[in-house]
């Protein structure tokens, strides 16, 4: 009689499951460890260096001055007796970069200086600090005791009252990142995989499946996880030639799928509830002060006010003409007759009494004399009245030209 004799491999089904569980729950444990180990050693500075914002990364918002070899130059504020520098950034995490350093001259003894700064998560709100006092050429902070220094920073820049007596030259603002103890790496771990990001203006579907500048994206991490549970699942269990033996590390694979596609579908649902927080019930002022340029709306409320019931004619000056704030602000501010192409003042043969003249700010190559009532830029003087004047811009009404 012919003896039909079993696979080693192909017998005991519970021993394999076993094995697999084993090689998957050692897999995220080494997974896990060679994370730590790697940033332990090291490799924080390579994934999060240090936050340079020079002179000429700076724009001056608020107030008149220009870029130098030796840093962004303030020789006034502006028309709120605000002088305002700002620096965007790539959503670097409070929670990592905590030591802020800074470097002005020309500051008068005494002179207070605000920090500010604006999050991910509510941008639209500019938190500040009073900054203590430092050396005549700067100072440094620890941001770790405060408690609006909180999510993800995506602006940061500095705040000056009052006349100034002499030009101020902000030759830089470095933010630098804390060392880590393997706690706060491991709470990091968790963080980055449960934070979801917001909407874009990329498809509706779309996720970067990590928040920017993550240490611990979650791609990344279910990579290693597949990764180290495949060869240890192989060390476990050495492949023989029999049918099936490819099905564990399918299924490895497909578990890393799903964990991922459940985190994005999670992402999806924040998504969502996002949405009817901002938006649900709300007129369509409400709606529209809600949306991605709700600040700008709410500043152009305050510019249709100062305009005539009739269509005028509105020039719109900023330093990016075909970009999204001149686009918004000429759609906002129909039906004037808003012509957005300009990133300098019109000239006398352009602009007539009885026009508006909206600057968006930042725009530093224009200046303001209240006494005598004219704009003045690149040899261009154009008799304007001030009607209104925001950290958004300032509107004007041509008297002459």
């Amino acid at each position: 009689m012919a003896r039909i004799t079993e696979s080693p491999s192909s017998c005991h089904p519970a021993r394999h499951g076993l094995l697999w569980m084993l090689a998957v729950s050692g897999g995220a444990l080494l997974a896990v460890l060679a994370l730590l180990l790697f940033y332990l050693s090291g490799g924080l500075a390579q994934v999060a260096p240090p936050v340079l914002l020079t002179g000429a990364s700076l724009q001056l918002t608020s107030g008149q001055g220009a870029p130098t070899a030796a840093g962004l130059e303030i020789r006034q504020p502006g028309p709120l007796e605000l002088a305002v520098v700002r620096g965007s950034i790539r959503r670097v995490q409070a929670n990592l970069y905590r030591h802020l350093s800074w470097q002005i001259s020309g500051l008068e003894p005494g002179r207070e200086i605000r920090l500010v700064w604006a999050t991910l998560d509510d941008p639209r709100t500019t938190r500040e600090r009073v900054l203590p006092p430092g050396s005549s050429d700067g100072g440094t902070l620890d941001l770790s005791t405060e408690p609006g220094w909180q999510g993800r920073i995506i602006a940061i820049g500095l705040v000056v009252r009052g006349p100034l007596a002499q030009p101020l030259v902000v030759r830089g603002l470095e933010l630098r990142p804390m060392l880590l103890t393997t706690g706060q790496l491991l709470r990091q771990m968790v963080e980055d995989w449960t934070t979801f990001e917001d909407w874009s203006q990329r498809s509706i579907n779309y996720t970067a499946g990590a928040s920017l500048n993550a240490l611990f994206p979650p791609v990344l991490m279910m990579a290693l996880w597949v990764g180290f549970s495949a060869v240890l699942y192989a060390l476990f269990n050495p492949q023989r030639r029999a049918p099936g033996t490819r099905m564990p590390y399918a299924a490895l694979f497909l578990l890393g799928w799903l964990a991922l596609d459940l985190r994005w579908q999670w992402d999806l649902g924040q998504r969502l509830e996002r949405t009817a927080e901002r938006f649900a019930g709300k007129d369509e002022t409400g709606r529209r002060l809600a949306a991605l340029d709700g600040e700008l709306y709410q500043f152009l409320l305050e510019v249709r006010q100062r305009l005539p019931e009739q269509p005028a004619r509105l020039f719109i000056v900023s330093n990016d003409p075909g970009g999204f704030l001149a686009g918004r602000a000429r759609y906002h501010l129909l039906p004037h007759n808003g012509y957005a192409g300009l990133s300098r003042l019109p000239h006398n043969s352009e602009a007539h009494a009885g026009d508006y003249v909206l600057i968006l700010a930042p725009l530093n190559e224009v200046r303001y004399d209240r006494e005598r009532q004219m704009l003045e830029s690149a040899g261009v003087q154009l008799p304007a009245e001030m009607l209104y004047a925001a950290a958004s811009g300032t509107l004007f009404r041509v008297k002459g030209g």
